[in-house]
């Protein structure tokens, strides 16, 4: 700090709260089994934890607790440790009730309940030369882990990664995970890695405003009217886990297939069936016609196979195709002997980038997203268009996060939402009016499972752009006031709330 030529010191920025919103709301089905057993269908990310919290639960053997998962009406998070108190409390009344038992959550008391992505208030001093060069930066920041522990200690671990895309020359932190009186928050797509991009981004924004260095804004062309456009690089660590896979081919050539990794929405089983067909098709025999009809996807059984934990971080289908892969290539080397032997006796049998540009009414603070172009790197692709997808959802999600939704707590610590009426989620109106997404071949990759490369998280953290580019239009507008009432066009610092709805637009 002692370097820099200019200091900015006790910068703050808020950041508040998201909500699922998945289409599925919690929900469980708990049926007692013989023997003292009992299967539970519960719509969850991790059933191998449910399993376990089950069984502690009601003091019987893991092996008498079956988790069944077919599929996840959308999880983004919400499913994995929220869904566990739910399925417990179902298989608890179903055990002792001797009765199957059905729970579901209206939306009213699943917003209420389930907590959703951290809020965090941020601290920051910044030393920086004349030339725009960062050579210090000091971030506090307190993060909202509501009433209880959840996945909240290791959110820093995740927002100093994503914060670390740039030098910033001495770089330190403060991170305290604070219990409070709100509902306990819990991982939502991103967690920690998309409040780390924000603030990363609008510490450099901050510096280019003291120094007069603001790029990509468009001259007013309108008093009430006025655009801006901004670029952000993005920077996410993959983690990729142990994940088993099961492939077995019965008696009349079809095959079924089970993986550790549970059907979100996000593409799995359609990617999982693709590499099982691929993979198969070495083998080369006659008769095998359209192989994907001949596939099937299990659903997640926890005495079945032993699920790999939790289905998150997106990289999933990549570990489960791998595992499905191997599995697949001891079959073929198995089934190739077995013709071969045939033929002898029988004589023969056959990264990310985008750039956008919003329009701002200045009179409502109305905020519309003209163009966004997503340049993607997936490496290569297992299934583009499911990639597509990911890429696509994820970003309007990051646009409801930053721009629109706002997942509010009383003084009591009380969800204020209790559906749409009060929350705001994006819609066709706020999307992109032209939505341009690319999907980029980057070829082979030795260190990539696959050559694949997650597309369900990353994507997210690009929405930071559409606040950025916001916040270029509002900047403009107040050097034009400025100028029009005479004063120094320099002083126009200020910070812009996440999210930055319409009413926070027009006030500023």
């Amino acid at each position: 700090m002692a370097e820099a030529d200019h200091k900015i010191l006790s910068a703050e920025i808020k950041l508040g709260s998201q909500y699922y919103f998945y289409m599925e709301t919690q929900t469980a089905l708990a049926v007692p089994d013989e023997d003292n057993c009992i299967v539970v269908y519960s719509s969850i990310q991790a059933p191998e934890y449910a399993e376990s919290t089950i069984s502690r639960c009601l003091g019987i053997p893991e092996h008498n607790v079956c988790v069944i998962t077919r599929r996840v009406g959308g999880g983004f998070g919400g499913k994995a440790m929220k869904a566990i108190p739910v399925a417990t409390a179902c298989a608890l009344a179903a055990y002792n009730l001797r009765r199957p038992v059905r729970m579901y959550m209206n939306r009213k008391t699943d917003m209420k309940t389930t907590g959703g992505r951290h809020p965090m208030e941020v601290t920051y001093n910044v030393g920086f030369k004349e030339d725009g060069k960062i050579t210090a930066l000091h971030l506090d920041i307190l993060i909202n882990a509501g009433i209880g522990t959840d996945i909240s200690p290791i959110i820093p671990l995740f927002m100093v990664g994503a914060i670390k895309k740039y030098d910033w020359g001495a770089f330190s932190f403060d991170i305290k995970v604070c219990r409070t009186n709100h509902s306990s928050k819990s991982a939502m797509r991103g967690p920690g890695e998309v409040q780390g991009t924000f603030i990363s981004e609008a510490v450099i924004e901050h510096v280019a405003s003291v120094l007069s260095m603001d790029v990509d804004s468009f001259n007013m062309c309108n008093k009430w009217r006025q655009r801006g456009i901004s670029r952000v690089p993005i920077v996410h660590e993959v983690l990729l886990r142990s994940n088993p896979g099961k492939v077995s081919i019965l008696g009349d050539g079809s095959v079924a297939v089970e993986v550790g990794g549970i059907e979100l929405g996000q593409g799995l089983w359609t990617k999982v069936k693709q590499m099982t067909a691929f993979s198969l098709s070495a083998i080369k025999c006659d008769g095998m016609g359209d192989f994907l009809d001949k596939i099937r996807i299990i659903q997640a059984n926890t005495l079945s196979l032993i699920q790999e934990g939790l289905t998150a971080g997106s990289t999933t289908s990549e570990c489960s195709c791998e595992a499905v892969r191997i599995c697949c290539n001891i079959l073929v080397e198995r089934l190739t002997r077995i013709k071969e032997n045939l033929q002898e006796q029988m004589g023969s049998v056959e990264w990310g980038i985008l750039i956008l540009e919003v329009e701002v009414n200045l009179l409502t603070g109305q905020t519309t997203i003209l163009q966004s172009d997503i340049i993607y790197d997936c490496g290569q692709s297992l299934n583009p268009a499911v990639d597509l997808g990911q890429i696509e959802g994820a970003f309007v999600q990051g646009i409801g996060f930053f721009m629109l939704e706002e997942y509010l707590s009383n003084s009591d610590g009380l969800v204020i939402p209790e559906g749409t009426w009060t929350y705001k989620i994006p819609t066709i109106e706020t999307i992109p009016r032209q939505f341009n997404v690319e999907i980029m071949n980057s070829g082979h990759h030795k260190k990539r499972l696959l050559s694949s490369k997650a597309s369900g998280e990353p994507p997210l953290l690009l929405a930071v752009l559409v606040h950025c580019a916001t916040r270029a239009v509002i900047k403009e507008a107040r050097k034009q006031l400025l100028r029009w009432k005479g004063l120094n066009e320099s002083d126009s610092t200020f910070q812009l709330e996440v999210p930055a709805t319409m009413s926070i637009v027009k006030k500023l």
